[in-house]
């Protein structure tokens, strides 16, 4: 299934869909009719029941504005060793997170980036960028990895990684986005905000 997909997500007609923010129906993509919101928020809740990894901070509402092509979930380890106190009230925790594309059934993980929260605000992140997706993380990160892909499998989504998302859309073909250092990779067309 997984080349299959592959495939499917370089294909200049499936391209030009994603970057129309046009939902992909049919075999080997979304089932006619899906709730996919649902379907996301459903995946999210089985992240935050993991063994190792809790749900820091999930984003369903496009960022307060615009649309965003995917949700974006961050997670971090349920131990609490990645959270750490910055005085103030300040409070960083690092975080991998996983962008769950409404599109397709796809979803990427990112390399591990500190969320900061303070009192009385929910944090704050930076934006996801291609060159952040990772294939595999470090060994730090290896056993939550391992439990977010199953959940991901289990429901359905397949997990890319860079070697196929940071390749260059084709020629003529362009994404409006304003995530940070938008190189028009595949990525872009898959994983994108419009504010």
């Amino acid at each position: 299934m997984a080349d299959h997909m592959d495939a499917s997500l370089t294909e200049v007609a499936m391209l030009r869909r994603a970057v129309r923010d046009e939902q992909l129906h049919g075999e080997g993509f979304w089932a006619h009719g899906l709730d996919v919101e649902g379907l996301l928020r459903g995946v999210t809740a089985s992240l935050n029941s993991l063994p190792l990894v809790v749900v820091e901070h999930a984003e369903f509402d496009h960022y307060g504005s615009g649309y965003a092509s995917y949700a974006d979930v961050s997670v971090t380890k349920r131990d609490g060793s990645t959270r750490r106190n910055e005085g103030g009230g300040q409070v960083s925790v690092e975080c991998l997170n996983v962008l769950l594309c409404r599109l397709a059934p796809v979803a990427c993980v990112l390399r591990p980036a500190n969320r900061w929260r303070g009192p009385g605000d929910n944090g704050s992140s930076v934006l996801p960028e291609s060159d952040g997706v990772i294939t595999a993380p470090d060994r730090s990160w290896a056993s939550e990895y391992r439990q977010i892909r199953d959940v991901l499998d289990r429901h359905g989504i397949a997990l890319i990684g860079a070697d196929l998302l940071t390749r260059p859309l084709p020629m003529g073909l362009a994404v409006e986005t304003n995530l940070a250092d938008s190189a028009q990779t595949i990525f872009d067309a898959w994983f994108h905000w419009r504010d």
